[in-house]
């Protein structure tokens, strides 16, 4: 167990025993690491042609189909930036600063899975079939080395902010070195910034201890000029799903999104810069993503990570169009930047500090009425006609905050539906069945509103 010591030292890994798996090489069998393997490549691979027959869709956005590409070239390139001397780190949550990360030298790339052959070997283990899938699935892809991303970490930072992730970050210990950040749970009080302050210290520290290079108030400066220009062209692209006729899909915008934490930020932006040209000109062609009468809607809820896409397919199947999402995964990702108030060493930690909680909406914050007040901010600048709330199966932050929202939009006259899911593909008709109601729902109520005004 890796225990802190303070922002002025950190303790070093003591390797021991594994505590939760005995046996890492033994437990499983090669039949089941192969098949584990070839479905989650089927998976990846499966969501990619759904993406590309897709009737409208900008060429630019194949790059991002190759970034996301299962064991692709950037996993590539990342075994290679290793071999080089350079160190990976894997992140658990949109908590973690990838500008601290890469003042210090290292990539960082967030390790969420979404694969659904993974989350079987985390039953096996655990048994506990209520647990998050996202957890299971992550947990699972490291066990039987499934996933050629999580051969590439030298490190993990775990933010505690479910208590799923929690544990997880603990369990992964047995294979890699953790770094676990303590998240104040309350967003009130002086305290709170203070404690949150000195995990940003800490993290420091251990990125510093990990790839040997002090982190330089240059470094810093740079990281964070990149990454605010990162959100400058995401925010162009967010722009240009707000008109009435977007020429791009959600299940797109969340592809390229998810990208940026894999990517190189440089190449990620440049090529991202590129989609929007080329959107723009699909625009003054006329060619847009979904159909005229497509119903608006806004995706909130649970993470939805590459490649488990099932609910917006499904949503923008049935004849729908995501305008907008407040995932963890998604628009979440690239909506804040850090913003400066000075140059030092101090003040840019503060800055990320802050720019790394007080904006963040996640359902592990207590009050969450930012939550609310960016969901009906985006609902009426973005004439959102109706809401789906995606809750994974053990997300019970999500389930209890999905109440509250309910109320709060049925107040305003909002749509919402509220879809559990699990990591298979067996719930897929019904869930399709409620999503088809609910479309048809809006595009009737639109219907009326309008004869009602003539």
């Amino acid at each position: 167990m890796v225990t802190k010591t303070g922002s002025e030292g950190v303790s070093v890994p003591n390797p021991r025993s594994s505590r939760y798996l005995r046996d890492r090489e033994g437990y499983f069998s090669d039949e089941q690491k192969e098949r584990t393997f070839k479905e989650s490549r089927k998976q990846s691979q499966n969501l990619r042609n759904r993406l590309e027959t897709r009737p409208v869709r900008a060429r630019t956005l194949s790059y991002f189909d190759d970034v996301m590409a299962f064991g692709g070239v950037r996993i590539t390139e990342l075994a290679e930036f290793r071999q080089g001397g350079g160190k990976v780190v894997g992140t658990l949550c949109v908590m973690v600063p990838a500008e601290l990360v890469g003042a210090a030298g290292a990539r960082a790339v967030r390790m969420c899975s979404g694969h659904y052959e993974c989350v079987h070997p985390a039953n096996e283990l655990l048994g506990d079939a209520g647990l998050c899938p996202l957890v299971k699935s992550t947990l699972g892809a490291k066990m039987v080395s499934s996933n050629p991303l999580m051969d590439n970490l030298d490190m993990v930072v775990g933010p505690a902010t479910c208590d799923g992730k929690m544990k997880l970050a603990e369990m992964l210990e047995d294979w890699v070195p953790v770094v676990m950040l303590n998240v104040p749970r309350v967003k009130v009080g002086d305290t709170t910034s203070r404690l949150w302050l000195e995990e940003m210290k800490y993290l420091k520290h251990r990125l510093e201890d990990l790839t040997g290079r002090p982190v330089k108030r240059k470094n810093l400066a740079r990281e964070i000029d990149l990454w605010n220009r990162v959100q400058v062209i995401w925010g162009q692209l967010s722009s240009m799903r707000s008109g009435p006729r977007p020429p791009i899909s959600g299940q797109d915008a969340m592809l390229v999104a998810q990208a940026s934490q894999l990517d190189d930020p440089h190449r990620w932006s440049k090529k991202v810069g590129e989609l929007v040209g080329e959107l723009s000109e699909m625009s003054a062609r006329g060619e847009f993503a979904g159909e005229a009468d497509a119903a608006r809607v806004l995706l909130a809820g649970s993470p939805v990570m590459f490649p488990n896409f099932k609910v917006p397919s499904i949503v923008e199947e049935s004849g729908a169009l995501i305008v907008h999402d407040e995932l963890c995964s998604g628009q979440r990702l690239l909506s804040d930047p850090v913003m400066l108030d000075g140059s030092s060493m101090e003040e840019m930690l503060v800055a990320l500090a802050e720019r790394y909680f007080f904006p963040c909406t996640c359902p592990c914050f207590s009050p969450n009425d930012e939550r609310i007040l960016r969901l009906k901010e985006n609902i009426k600048n973005l004439h959102v006609e109706g809401v789906v709330f995606h809750t994974l199966r053990g997300c019970h932050l999500n389930n209890l905050e999905a109440t509250k929202i309910e109320l709060e939009l049925r107040d305003m006259g909002v749509p919402f539906m509220k879809v559990e899911s699990e990591y298979d593909e067996g719930d897929i008709e019904q869930v399709r069945t409620r999503v088809e109601a609910f479309v048809e729902m809006i595009k009737a109520r639109r219907h009326f509103n309008r004869n009602s005004q003539r």
